[in-house]
């Protein structure tokens, strides 16, 4: 691509930036070396266990967002591209050719009356011809209904269509070619392998670094066409090596929409089922969090988010280098974004950091309006936004004691927590439950006690009826762990002042029905209660 002083994004500064804080150590302590909880090491079972049990919220759902993108042929859709338009800068050919592509750019063509003659152009020795037919290939692949994708690949034009993209002679003729080409990779699996079997990937990697900007540029559709079809694709693109062309283009990128189609090629390279080796995708950590910081325009923002959402997806090796590129000031600042496609792979970037270490979460909980703008999201009124923000929240309160009380010593806080769990739907009842059972697995004896004034108990007896069976599981469990701290630190006269309330609350004669329930993780949990704190036995055995 061309390099023009004035780039859009000056990176010079910034080549290293996974290394410029190699000294910083987020991630070296874990929980377990903490000197303010003697329990960090069950923090970490709990932090794991909420992992898994929210693999439905972690798994890509991004049925709205296509992967593929075709390029048609209007103006609006071709962004920075210059297809139809022949300067006499790139194009290379007499002017009589020239003035003949000029004209058949402006030329109508359809698949019933042009086909045919398409064809035979393509298949010509003669130069002409092979723009003609190329041209109007591209035309009619890039039609919005039906295009004939299948057609071009029954009638063989594929072979020569690599042909075309691999001699660099012809500018124009490649670039058609490449647009062609990018066109049939937007169609379904079959369509897909038909342009790889051929050879296309490393011919459109080269491409990426091709002098011409217009032809770069249509590598990206390709390369983002193709990765976006599977893992299997995408994995073949990053071990040829199809990552660091592309992060050059966004970085040297003098045009918004080199960066637009660049972070969505990106984003395509670092998503999927299995999600990539990060080996193969980190060096793209520093350019997407650059992106994040320094564009406005929600679609790219949305790109450049998810494709961090599914770095930062990992151990806490990998969260120090998402911490490391300093994304979280702006991460905390794009959680005001009233976009959907930008709000919620924010939240999970977030989510994931906060799965990490103890000194991995401080640094989320250090920015001042994190948790002030985390719950104000659980006022959205999108579902999907409030769940993550949950989500994330009942990773801070599977943490320490100290992260815990952050969120209890703020009233408004646990009265949000406690309006979710009695009045929202089922998917939040559960996720809200899940914030407030961790914090009482971890938190001080103090907040607990401060939960149970709150009423705490009354609430999770309320939701003892849910046909959740998720949701009623968890709060066994954190009736459990309100019970045992009672034992421990709060007794009258012997006797267990929690215990005392959950009776009051009707809390026992609910816990013995579920002795009854289907589902055998709730009869186990409600016999533990009643086995442990009112020696009661299994009916089972009786």
């Amino acid at each position: 691509m061309e390099q023009q002083a004035n780039n859009l994004f000056s990176f010079s500064q910034n080549e290293n930036l996974l290394n410029n804080q190699q000294n910083i150590d987020l991630g070296g302590q874990g929980k377990n070396q903490s000197s303010n909880n003697g329990n960090n090491e069950d923090a970490d079972k709990l932090k794991e266990r909420r992992e898994n049990n929210a693999i439905e919220i972690r798994r890509d759902k991004r049925n709205k967002d296509l992967n593929k993108k075709r390029q048609f042929n209007t103006t609006q859709n071709q962004g920075s591209m210059k297809s139809d338009s022949t300067s006499k800068d790139n194009f290379q050919g007499s002017d009589e050719l020239r003035q003949k592509v000029e004209k058949w750019i402006r030329q109508t063509f359809t698949l019933t009356n042009d086909f045919q003659t398409i064809v035979q152009s393509i298949n010509s020795n003669d130069i002409e011809q092979q723009h003609y037919g190329t041209i109007g290939l591209r035309k009619i692949l890039s039609t919005e209904d039906n295009p004939p994708i299948q057609n071009a690949i029954d009638a063989n034009l594929i072979p020569r269509l690599i042909q075309f993209i691999s001699q660099d002679e012809l500018k124009h003729l490649q670039l058609e070619a490449a647009w062609a080409l990018t066109n049939i990779a937007s169609g379904n699996s079959s369509q897909t392998q038909a342009i790889i079997d051929k050879g296309a990937i490393p011919i459109f990697i080269k491409l990426l670094k091709s002098d011409q900007s217009e032809v770069a540029e249509q590598a990206i559709w390709a390369i983002g066409n193709i990765s976006g079809d599977c893992a299997v694709y995408r994995d073949m693109i990053l071990r040829s090596g199809g990552l660091q062309p592309l992060i050059a283009i966004i970085q040297n990128a003098t045009t918004k929409a080199a960066i637009k189609h660049g972070t969505w090629a990106l984003s395509n390279l670092c998503r999927g089922r299995p999600l990539p080796k990060f080996q193969l995708v980190k060096d793209a950590l520093p350019i997407l969090a650059q992106v994040l910081m320094r564009t406005t325009e929600a679609e790219i923002l949305g790109d450049a988010a998810w494709a961090l959402s599914y770095l930062s997806d990992g151990d806490e090796s990998r969260i120090d280098m998402v911490i490391q590129t300093g994304i979280i000031p702006t991460l905390i600042s794009l959680l005001r974004s009233p976009i959907l496609s930008i709000l919620i792979p924010v939240l999970r970037i977030i989510g994931n950091i906060v799965t990490g270490s103890e000194q991995q979460t401080n640094q989320v909980l250090n920015e001042p309006n994190a948790l002030p703008e985390l719950f104000q999201i659980l006022n959205h009124n999108q579902k999907t936004a409030r769940r993550e923000a949950c989500w994330a929240l009942s990773n801070i309160t599977a943490g320490t004691k100290d992260q815990i009380h952050q969120i209890i010593k703020e009233e408004r806080y646990i009265e949000k927590l406690f309006s979710l769990l009695e009045t929202d739907n089922d998917d939040i009842k559960r996720e809200s439950a899940w914030v407030l059972s961790n914090a009482t697995s971890q938190a001080y004896p103090e907040d607990v006690r401060y939960l149970v004034n709150k009423g705490i108990l009354k609430l999770f007896v309320q939701n003892l009826d849910s046909k959740d069976n998720k949701t009623v599981a968890v709060i066994l469990e954190a009736i459990n762990n309100i019970l045992n701290c009672g034992q421990q630190n709060f007794t009258s006269n012997g006797e267990n002042i929690f215990l005392i309330e959950l009776d009051n609350q009707q809390g026992v004669d609910k816990i013995e029905e579920l002795q009854k329930h289907t589902c055998n993780n709730v009869y186990k949990k409600a016999l533990n209660i009643l086995e442990k704190h009112f020696e009661i036995e299994d009916p089972l055995n009786a």
